[in-house]
C-alpha cells in the first residue's frame, strides 16, 4: 500500500514524495511512541493500586490506635 502511494506521488513530484515519505515515517514513529506509553500508564496504574491498598492498611491502623 505504501509503495502504490508513494509511486502515485513520484508522478507529481520530488516534494510530494517527501511530504508522503515523512508522513509515513511520523505516523508509525508515532505509534510506536503511543504504544510505550499506554504500556508506562499501565505499569503505573498496577504500582498506584498496590500503593493504595497499602496505604489504607496503614490507616486503618492509624484509625484503630487512635480509637483505643
Amino acid at each position: 500500500m505504501e509503495l502504490n502511494i508513494i509511486q502515485y506521488f513520484l508522478t507529481q513530484g520530488p516534494f510530494a514524495v517527501l511530504f508522503v515519505w515523512l508522513l509515513i515515517y511520523v505516523m508509525k514513529n508515532n505509534n510506536n511512541r503511543e504504544n510505550r506509553l499506554y504500556n508506562t500508564l499501565d505499569e503505573l496504574s498496577k504500582r498506584f493500586g498496590s500503593l493504595d491498598k497499602k496505604l489504607n492498611r496503614i490507616e486503618d491502623k492509624i484509625d484503630r490506635k487512635e480509637g483505643e
